[in-house]
């Protein structure tokens, strides 16, 4: 492997189960290095938007393929199951294992095996479809691991992307209408970046797009809202001014929802507790409508309900939603402060194990005690029972 001071690597290191007799592959993935790229890793692993993606579990850090069962004998191939993003130039990509009958492929061609002396580019932003075959007349069952090994040239270019423009298709509309926003960007740097521009409804994040601009070049990314709600909003584009946008009630037959009455069931939690908060959503219009209820935590929307409701109608909304971290949170639900919940520390448990002589002590001693308590009282009970068992033959 290339050991270069202008060139960075990466290696990430993926732990790989085949099942021949089992219908589940089993992925956990574990990143190596700690070489990173501003604010983010050089490589995103994530399940494939295909059909196939679907077999794919991402969670806790583990990724888990679930193939049809892999019979003895027998070939199973499936495409596009997982993808590589690089949010960094990859000038090099490649996967390396010693697993005897799997296959790493990009796209659908099963013959191009991603191999050291098989490698891919990736761009920023540019996505490597990844498809997997197990051939079992070669493949045992075993548990192995592969490589993702990636160098990405390090050097004085660097992306300077800044938001230049931001327009609304209108700023005066009635309830149930879409409101578009379009923010332009442009790189005046010699690199290609990325950039996360966020949506901002009231100070509140609630809609997020990544763009990837190249140097020299400009790049627009459009947002698309329903406003179900009446009244005014201040909304905005990262930390760009904020323009008033108008939301009237509906002359024709539409829905008007207003939510209201959010509360916190407890304003007090401890860390990897949930909060639990509900609100009101009510349809003040004339025509049965759906609306999309957001709780808000700090200046983030992180969780959606969506509510169907005919005229007059009103129904409460219950989030439920866990804070690992200590501190105080600013909770709301579409606009409606619910008011903060402080998260306190959890608490702390001391365990004291005494007369330990050696490990092996300590390992068996818990379950030899319980069992000695249940043999005393068994025995002690026996005991006392004793004169009543044997009072019929005349024992005293």
């Amino acid at each position: 492997m290339l050991s270069l001071p202008p060139w960075l690597s990466l290696i990430l290191i993926v732990f790989f189960t085949i099942g021949l007799i089992v219908p589940t592959v089993a992925v956990s993935i574990e990143d190596d290095s700690e070489s990173t790229v501003g604010a983010s890793p050089i490589l995103e692993l994530s399940p494939s938007q295909s059909t196939n993606g679907n077999y794919v579990i991402v969670e806790n850090g583990e990724l888990e393929l679930a193939l049809d069962r892999l019979n003895d004998r027998a070939s199973t191939t499936a495409d596009d199951v997982f993808t590589i993003t690089a949010t960094e130039r990859a000038e090099e990509l490649w996967i390396e294992h010693e697993l005897e009958g799997v296959t790493f492929y990009e796209g659908t061609d099963h013959g191009a095996e991603i191999s050291r002396s098989n490698r891919l580019h990736l761009e920023p932003g540019e996505t490597a479809h990844i498809g997997v075959s197990v051939d079992t007349h070669i493949a045992e069952s075993t548990n192995g691991s592969f490589e993702i090994h990636v160098l990405t040239e390090r050097d004085d270019r660097s992306s300077d992307i800044s938001l230049e423009d931001v327009t609304l298709s209108q700023t005066d509309l009635t309830a149930g209408e879409n409101l578009t926003v379009t923010a332009t960007y442009e790189n005046r740097g010699d690199a290609t970046g990325i950039h996360t521009a966020e949506l901002l409804v009231d100070g509140v994040v609630v809609d997020q797009r990544r763009v990837a601009v190249k140097p020299g070049k400009s790049q627009t990314v459009t947002f698309e809202r329903t406003m179900s709600q009446t009244g005014t909003f201040e909304i905005g584009v990262d930390d760009a001014p904020t323009r008033t946008v108008t939301v009237r009630k509906p002359t024709e037959p539409a829905p008007d929802f207003v939510v209201s009455n959010a509360t916190l069931e407890a304003d007090t939690i401890t860390a990897g507790e949930s909060a639990v908060v509900s609100a009101t959503v009510e349809n003040r219009g004339n025509a049965t409508g759906t609306t999309t209820a957001e709780l808000a935590v700090g200046e983030y929307v992180v969780d959606t309900r969506r509510v169907e409701l005919a005229p007059n109608e009103s129904a409460t909304v219950t989030f439920e939603w866990r804070f690992d971290e200590p501190g105080a949170y600013a909770v709301a639900v579409s606009g409606a402060d619910a008011g903060a919940v402080t998260v306190t520390e959890p608490r702390s448990y001391t365990a004291e194990v005494r007369n330990l002589v050696t490990p092996t002590t300590a390992a068996v001693a818990p379950p030899l005690a319980v069992g000695a308590f249940f043999f005393v009282t068994a025995a002690n009970r026996r005991r006392d029972l004793w004169p009543v068992w044997h009072s019929d033959e005349g024992d005293p």
